[in-house]
């Protein structure tokens, strides 16, 4: 397909993301990336509790920490990432550290901040200063960059088969990027939103049925995703039942400006 497609001058490049249900599960999950963030937001006091981690120890997480700040944190607060990195060129530095947000008076509500490095195992959010809090939820975020480089979204397609029937199902494409978030202190929903998904398009028919196969899929899109600066794509699926997806592809495709 892609042969074909840079034949006729289109030059578009695919990746594809299969998807299994996993056994007696239902929820919201993710491909060509991940978000990893408690609901409940992290409190961290000069004087009381300073630190919070996220993953666990000798994990292979590969991903970036990322904070989404409740409004202003105290005068001269700093908030630091420590624990063990690793570059895209598999260059891995135990003991490393990040400062992630220099100045927390200066943070706004809804500001999102992400370390330009990437994390394995267990990180720590430390924050440090003479005095005050900061408030803030936090996770881990991973997503298709195509290479750290800049692209335009074209195409995206689902096509599955259905383990059980499923009316809360759904599946699109987040647009990871620093706009758009937004703070909870018991309820956080990590990412933007969908930029584009089946059941905003579908409407009604929006049901898969056990034992059917069910497709979604959208051409001509023109959303410019800055990859060299932080911004990607993750593929998201919502099941609302156990097992609900027996099998199923997400394909996207892309051009490069």
């Amino acid at each position: 397909m892609q042969r074909e497609l840079q034949q006729q001058g289109l030059n578009t490049s695919w990746k594809s993301n299969p998807f299994i249900s996993p056994s007696g599960g239902s929820g919201t999950y993710y491909g060509a990336g991940y978000y990893e963030a408690p609901a409940a937001h992290s409190v961290l006091t000069i004087g009381g509790t300073v630190a919070v981690t996220v993953g666990s120890a000798n994990e292979a997480r590969g991903a970036h920490a990322f904070i989404v700040a409740s409004g202003a944190g105290g005068t001269d607060l700093v908030l630091t990432v420590s624990g063990t990195s690793i570059t895209d060129a598999g260059v891995r530095s135990a003991a490393d550290s990040e400062i992630i947000v220099a100045d927390t008076d200066a943070a706004v509500t809804d500001q999102y901040f992400e370390t330009s490095k990437k994390w394995i195992g267990q990180i720590t959010f430390t924050l440090t200063g003479s005095s005050g809090a900061f408030t803030f939820n936090y996770g881990l975020c991973k997503y298709e960059d195509f290479g750290n480089v800049a692209f335009v979204l074209k195409h995206f397609e689902v096509t599955g088969r259905c383990g059980g029937n499923d009316s809360g199902f759904n599946s699109g494409l987040i647009h990871h990027k620093s706009a758009g978030w937004t703070y909870h202190a018991s309820a956080f929903a990590p990412g933007t939103g969908f930029l584009i998904d089946m059941n905003t398009d579908y409407n009604t028919e929006v049901n898969i049925t056990s034992g059917e196969d069910f497709a979604y899929k959208r051409a001509g899109l023109s959303t410019l995703i800055a990859g060299n600066v932080s911004e990607g794509l993750i593929a998201c699926i919502v099941t609302g039942a156990n097992n609900a997806v027996e099998q199923m592809v997400a394909h996207i495709g892309v051009e490069f400006p």
